[in-house]
């Protein structure tokens, strides 16, 4: 049995089928070695990747939580401003109806009317002007000083008893 193997080995064809297969088995082994290397190297770029990605989530979500929390601030500021707005809308519209607003524009109406009176009759408007320039000048008086205290409680209780004497003579 032995002849019968090496007579089977010492074929020429044998013999280049068997370095064939030794040089198929080298390259292979070869691949084997080069193809667990790459995955490896694959794998550590996977990794390295995959370590990368976690990275820049956790960047991403602290930014959305650092612009989610700026924008519930800007959304609060936006909710006081829009109060502070409608108060101020209510105070206006209240101050608008107040009391007093009405005398005053017409006062302020009455004034503009003498006025342009003053300029279109020019009689008139000289001892207009001296009286109310005269009238001014007592009330400043009256307003300061200790003569104003003095005046001030006959001047209203004269003008209330003037006011009531006038009246019935007008109607």
């Amino acid at each position: 049995m032995q002849e019968a193997l090496i007579n089977f080995f010492t074929q020429p064809l044998v013999i280049g089928m068997c370095i064939g297969l030794s040089i198929a088995l080298a390259i292979w082994i070869r691949g084997v070695a080069k193809a667990m290397e790459l995955k490896s190297a694959a794998a550590a770029k996977e990794d390295r990747f995959q370590s990368e990605i976690e990275h820049l989530q956790k960047h991403l979500h602290t930014q959305m939580e650092i612009t989610a929390k700026g924008n519930r601030s800007i959304q609060e500021e936006l909710e006081k401003a829009k109060e502070v707005n409608a108060n101020l809308s209510q105070t206006i519209g209240a101050l608008k109806q107040k009391p007093g607003r009405a005398e005053i524009r017409s006062l302020h109406l009455y004034e503009k009317a003498i006025r342009i009176m003053n300029t279109r009759a020019p009689g008139f408007g000289a001892a207009w002007e001296g009286a109310l320039n005269d009238a001014e000048q007592e009330v400043k008086k009256e307003e300061s000083g200790i003569m104003g205290w003095i005046k001030k409680p006959f001047l209203v209780n004269r003008s209330a008893t003037t006011d009531k004497a006038v009246s019935p003579k007008n109607d």
